[in-house]
């Protein structure tokens, strides 16, 4: 199966329900695949051709999903991210898609969308997208593991093979839930955690830019299953009353930094829901799972299980020499058979992160107890801020060069949630 035909299928099953919620708009199955077809039909009438490589700027929500699933049905690579980032990469791109004329770039090189376009959506008749072949191409722009801004390059296959593990890991059936994901379609993460459920029938709230609006959607539109990130539940705390808007959720995914045990046992006071945490990366995808048990409180080092039977881990030491017999070390990943189905665009990682020599070294350092994982600390010099992670290097020479005359040295703090900052 593909996206499109998977899509495709579940319109069949059940057109009118419910599938999208945004700030302006609401949408049925049908009317998803309706945008996908006008989509299809606009672009390809501008210039659009299968197999080409897109830049989406846009962050609407509903047509970031309708470009996911028209790639798969064109055989395109989209590329989610402000095209400025693209250019400063120097990746190569046909076209770049967006809602505002964009005056630094050429007007043949970007499409357009413009209101009139929605003026027949729906009105069309709909292609039959049921037997469609897929093989589209996902690109994201990431912090990554390194601390420095990435490009990662996904196929449509690996994601879909991928897909149950992408939320819940299967613990929770999506099929009868209300997802809101407080991070934009931008994310790789939030866009398959949106994905996948509308693939299983289920239905998503997609806000356009932002997690500071969650709490009151959260309550309006009846949203049972949040996707998030440490930084967003400890801004979700500071709000008053917060118990009223969370009291109907029941699962909650946590994604993105590591979440402090106090952050954890505070939200689990105002908060009914399950909290499903984990450890993985946007190059690896999620790796470790556990769900958080009140009556079992688990350390701040705790990782969880290993969760990926298509991976084997390593210890290494500072030169990245491997320690065959040890349970501690730098921690490597690499695929038990065949290569790594993601990979940068750009160049690879800085020194000991990164792509190398077969291994992915996302940089921690990590302690393994029995079936358990624990996190040691960092072979690397970043600051991790809310998933976000920046090099201390290039903080390092950002200081220098707005203080020529002072010594200024970055240090990694961590907040009483865990969060890490700047000192």
């Amino acid at each position: 199966m593909t996206l499109i035909s998977s899509f495709a299928y579940r319109v069949r099953e059940n057109p009118q329900k419910i599938a999208l919620l945004t700030e302006k708009s609401q949408m049925s199955y049908e009317d998803i695949l309706h945008l996908v077809h006008l989509l299809d039909v606009e672009l390809t009438t501008r210039g659009l051709r299968s197999g080409q490589t897109v830049v989406m700027t846009s962050r609407r929500p509903e047509l970031c999903i309708a470009l996911a699933l028209l790639l798969s049905l064109r055989k395109l690579t989209v590329i989610f991210s402000p095209h400025r980032l693209v250019e400063t990469a120097g990746l190569a791109f046909d076209h770049v898609v967006t809602t505002e004329p964009l005056p630094d770039l050429l007007s043949e090189r970007q499409i357009v969308i413009e209101p009139h376009w929605f003026e027949s959506l729906g009105t069309l008749p709909l292609p039959d997208y049921t037997p469609e072949t897929g093989g589209g191409v996902f690109v994201y722009h990431s912090s990554g593991s390194t601390g420095m801004p990435k490009f990662i390059r996904s196929t449509e296959n690996e994601r879909i093979s991928e897909i149950d593990r992408t939320g819940f890991w299967g613990e929770v059936d999506l099929s009868g839930r209300r997802v809101l994901s407080t991070l934009t379609c931008h994310s790789g993460w939030s866009m398959w955690l949106l994905l996948q459920t509308l693939l299983v029938g289920g239905s998503v709230v997609a806000l356009g830019e932002g997690s500071a609006n969650a709490l009151p959607w959260i309550d309006l539109y009846h949203v049972d299953t949040l996707g998030t990130s440490p930084a967003v539940l400890q801004m979700m705390l500071q709000q008053p009353r917060v118990s009223q808007y969370l009291r109907g959720l029941r699962d909650i995914r946590v994604g993105g930094a590591k979440t402090g045990a106090q952050l954890i046992d505070a939200f689990a006071q105002v908060c009914p829901a399950r909290l499903h945490l984990g450890y993985g990366s946007a190059e690896l995808g999620p790796c470790f799972r556990w769900i958080h048990d009140p009556a079992h409180p688990r350390p701040d080092s705790y990782l969880g299980a290993f969760r990926r039977n298509d991976l084997e881990i390593g210890f290494f030491d500072e030169a990245l020499n491997p320690l065959p017999d040890a349970t501690q070390g730098i921690v490597g990943f690499r695929p038990k058979t065949g290569s790594f189905a993601r990979q940068y665009l750009a160049e690879g990682g800085e020194g000991r992160t990164g792509f190398i020599n077969g291994w992915f070294f996302p940089g921690d350092i990590l302690r393994r107890e029995g079936e358990l994982y624990f996190t040691l600390g960092r072979s690397k010099d970043i600051v991790n801020f809310g998933g976000n992670k920046f090099s201390l290097a290039e903080v390092r020479k950002a200081l220098a060069s707005a203080f020529p005359q002072a010594t200024i040295e970055p240090i990694v703090l961590s907040d009483a949630g865990g969060l890490e900052g700047l000192g």
